[in-house]
């Protein structure tokens, strides 16, 4: 079964649910997490990720903010590491421009980015590509 929840709507009971999460969050701003995200956090914590298969997206915009360039997933990322999870599905930094992002670690991003102000034609491709190397 699969279902898509808004952050904002949830509870960690939903995220407990399923044995596959994917996560999405946006950057808002100079490279901060969206507040949906900041009000969930508390709760979060709280989520016990055993056993789960968890994989992370983000979107951003790399001309406008090239020195915070995803920075929203990078945050997300540290904060599930925090819970002793270790998400999948990494994404390689080639064909994006941009100065620095906290969600690149080691000459990768650290799940799918997507930049959808200024590179829209690639979404499409870069989501079904990410998929199938997930694996799930």
């Amino acid at each position: 079964m699969a279902a898509i929840h808004d952050i904002y709507e949830s509870c960690v009971d939903d995220l407990g649910q399923y044995p596959i999460l994917i996560l999405g969050i946006s950057t808002w701003g100079l490279g901060e997490m969206q507040e949906d995200w900041y009000q969930f956090l508390p709760r979060f914590r709280s989520v016990d990720f055993t056993g789960k298969k968890v994989a992370l997206y983000g979107v951003g915009d790399q001309e406008s903010y090239p020195d915070t360039f995803a920075d929203g997933l990078g945050l997300l990322y540290d904060q599930l590491h925090k819970n002793n999870c270790k998400p999948v599905g990494k994404w390689p930094v080639d064909g994006y421009q941009f100065q620095h992002s906290r969600a690149e670690r080691n000459g990768q991003f650290v799940g799918l980015v997507l930049d959808e102000r200024n590179q829209p034609e690639l979404t499409a491709e870069r989501i079904n590509t990410w998929l199938n190397s997930l694996g799930f």
